[in-house]
């Protein structure tokens, strides 16, 4: 008939799994898409062992935060969150990583911590803030992130998705700081490593309560056949692998990202910041 857009057929006799399915999911609205990208780490080693021994222990996470730092400082439409339908722009470059934490009940749990300013701050600088802020989760020194962690775990399971959309709308949807909350907690980016689980493809669902576009998993570096001027070679490779809001990130802003990443690594001596002191001048001869 000329009023159908569309001329169809009902399916006769539907699979059970089917309907299953269809009883089980709503129509597709999830905005979140997925990307992997491999990383030739062997200059990120090198500029990494010329660290003089008193560096801090540098990580190829590390290295990778400050990249997407770099990216999101050169084109700040990466740096920003959706908030009443409309894209508003940070101001800051924060990026907030995943470590392993133990809970006071012995066991082993995840917490965050943000890094603000990454694009200002050279990897060993990011390296030993890094360090400190770990120590202050481990030692329960930091108190707003404990006393927020604590009041989630005395409450029941079904008032958790309420409190997290709750403080998400305060402090992000009306931008109003939320009492006992750190603010802007998660920055613009949220990145972890599951190499240490031996994994080298993972992917993590967008946390919607930390309005962040972009989740980034780090898997294992291992050594993989790599062509270099037609020749193949073994080198150490990395695997980055996001989750990211197509709501906020389309294709050709995300090449952009990728682009930095990859200079990053491609000349660490630039990006990274100074492998080694800077020479001392030597005094002048008497005449």
């Amino acid at each position: 008939m000329g009023i159908r857009n569309v001329q169809v057929k009902a399916l006769r006799k539907t699979p059970p799994f089917r309907k299953v399915a269809m009883g089980t999911w709503a129509h597709p609205g999830d905005p979140q898409i997925y990307g992997t990208l491999e990383i030739d780490l062997t200059k990120a080693y090198a500029w990494r062992d010329r660290l003089p021994p008193e560096a801090p222990r540098v990580t190829v996470t590390q290295m990778v935060g400050r990249a997407i730092g770099l990216a999101m400082a050169r084109y700040p439409d990466l740096n920003g969150f959706v908030r009443f339908r409309k894209i508003y722009l940070r101001q800051s470059v924060d990026l907030a990583f995943l470590v392993a934490v133990q809970h006071p009940s012995g066991r082993e749990d995840l917490s965050s911590i943000k890094v603000a300013r990454v694009d200002e701050k050279g990897v060993t600088e990011l390296a030993a803030e890094m360090a400190a802020k770990v120590e202050r989760l481990r030692t329960r020194q930091d108190t707003e992130l404990q006393k927020s962690s604590k009041l989630v775990s005395l409450m029941p399971g079904f008032l958790v998705r309420f409190f997290l959309w709750l403080t998400a709308f305060i402090g992000y949807t009306l931008n109003l700081r939320c009492p006992g909350i750190p603010r802007d907690p998660f920055g613009a980016c949220i990145l972890t490593n599951v190499g240490m689980f031996g994994l080298d493809v993972a992917y993590a669902p967008l946390v919607p309560y930390s309005r962040a576009p972009i989740v980034l998993l780090v898997g294992q570096a291992k050594p993989r056949p790599v062509v270099v001027d037609g020749r193949i070679e073994v080198r150490e490779v990395v695997t980055l692998n996001a989750t990211i809001d197509h709501r906020f990130c389309d294709g050709a802003l995300l090449a952009k990202m990728v682009k930095v990443i990859k200079e990053s690594f491609e000349d660490p001596d630039a990006h990274f910041g100074p492998a080694l002191p800077p020479p001392r001048e030597a005094a002048p001869r008497a005449a």
